[in-house]
Formats: structure tokens, sequence, C-alpha cells
């Protein structure tokens, strides 16, 4: 049977604290709009980690929609973040000193995506391999 109800709309059936941290995901992803375009040397330049970022978040939301669209909502969800979040993730982990001085607001920045999708992340391998065991 097709899902009646969109995945933001079961998102928001979820209880408050696992909203709470939607929120934050989504407001972390989408702060790297703020660094798109940045200062430096004297001139202004793209920032391709930030566009980076962007892409994996709006990348794995389609796939989210679409896993939703065909399982429901089950913990097969996070596939879509472990797809499209993980190599951007590895690749800022090993590149962030190169890509951005650790006082700047684009490093701090660089420091809180790294954490809090790091987390997501990590629920994310345990909640697919739940998935994939029939751990449910």
């Amino acid at each position: 049977m097709p899902n009646t109800a969109t995945l933001a709309e079961t998102m928001m059936q979820q209880p408050v604290w696992l909203q709470a941290w939607i929120g934050i995901l989504m407001a972390t992803n989408l702060a790297a709009v703020l660094f798109v375009v940045r200062r430096e040397g004297g001139g202004w330049r793209i920032c391709w980690p930030a566009l980076a970022i962007l892409g994996a978040f709006f990348g794995a939301a389609m796939l989210m929609n679409w896993l939703y669209d065909q399982y429901g909502y089950v913990r097969l969800l996070g596939l879509a973040h472990l797809v499209f979040w993980t190599p951007v993730y590895g690749w800022i982990l090993m590149k962030r000193k190169a890509i951005a001085a650790p006082s700047s607001w684009f490093g701090r920045y660089l420091v809180a995506y790294l954490v809090v999708d790091g987390i997501s992340l990590a629920i994310d391998v345990a909640d697919v391999a739940r998935y994939f065991s029939g751990t449910a």
C-alpha cells in the first residue's frame, strides 16, 4: 500500500526529541549556504566544500524521499545519508585544515558539521545494519 503521508508529514509525527534532532541536522547542513562564496586573498571565491555539503544534503533528501515512497518509514532511510554524506564527510575530515583555518568562521562551522553529521552517520550505520539483519 503506498504511503498517503509525505516523509515530512511522517517526520512531524515523531517524538519531539527526534524532530529536534532532525532540525539540528537540517540547520547544520543548510548553514553551509553561508560559506558558498567566501572572501579569500582579496577576492571572492566559490567554496567547493560548502557546495559539496549542500549537494550531499539535497542528494540524500531526494534518495530518502524515494526510499520512503518505496519502503515506508523504516531504518533503511539512513542509507541515503550513508550514500551521499559519507564521501563528503570523509573528504572534509581528511582535508579540514587545508580547507579552512580552524579559528575562522568556516573552520568552526566545519567542526560543528563533523560532530553533528558524524553522530548521524554512526546512527545511520546502526539503523541500516539493523534493517538488513531483520532486527528492525
